[in-house]
């Protein structure tokens, strides 16, 4: 793969990114996505000579400023109950926001494209950059998908007597589903009917012809 350039890493978890190893190709560099779900994501470019991921600070966001031309692609802060939030075009509700009318005063310190992750962060002393620490209390993320970690106990008892869901956590997608019930047919369909993602319902598919 001599001729590989760049490479994009899709955190799911993005907590887990100050933890990962040190990226050690010199020949191509290394972004690292933080996505958060249905909230909105930021990309930092490790630049470090050890590989490690780039510190991010609040503030404005973007391109590295050394590229001559590079943009704002939005705003990074640390909430005051010591959260992550994100502002501006890399958060999904900034698409479809409408502007504020001058006399909105129902949210008179956030602008309507300003989302709170609800991801655990503070702040570095040494540094001055954000660390996540951890991900939403009783949110369970798997893939790109969230749900309630009490929603899932209640769909697990409709599936009747004998049948478990669960979250089990995974280091790549956040969390990963298993299920088990006396018959996975009709555990798909009744988690079908619900109108579950596709995601719950495959928990339950037929593992007996898996080598």
């Amino acid at each position: 793969m001599s001729g590989l350039r760049n490479v994009v890493g899709m955190w799911r978890a993005p907590e887990q990114v100050a933890s990962s190893p040190h990226w050690m190709a010199r020949r191509a560099s290394l972004t690292d996505a933080y996505l958060f779900g249905e909230a909105g994501l930021f990309a930092a470019r490790r630049t470090a000579d050890d590989g490690a991921p780039a510190l991010v600070k609040p503030g404005l966001h973007g391109a590295p400023r050394e590229l001559p031309g590079s943009s704002i692609s939005g705003e990074i802060l640390l909430t005051p109950k010591g959260t992550l939030g994100l502002r501006g075009p890399m958060v999904a509700v900034a698409a479809y926001a409408p502007p504020a009318p001058p006399s909105d005063s129902l949210i008179p310190n956030a602008p309507r494209d300003f989302v709170d992750t609800e991801y655990a962060a503070r702040l570095d002393r040494t540094t001055g950059a954000i660390a996540i620490t951890a991900p939403p209390s009783g949110i369970m993320a798997v893939g790109g998908y969230r749900f309630l970690a009490q929603d899932l106990q209640e769909w697990g008892k409709r599936l009747g007597q004998g049948a478990l869901l669960t979250a089990l956590p995974d280091r790549l997608s956040g969390h990963r589903l298993a299920g088990r019930a006396p018959d996975n047919a009709r555990a798909r369909n009744a988690l079908s009917e619900l109108g579950l993602n596709p995601l719950m319902v495959e928990a339950f598919r037929d593992r007996s012809n898996v080598t």
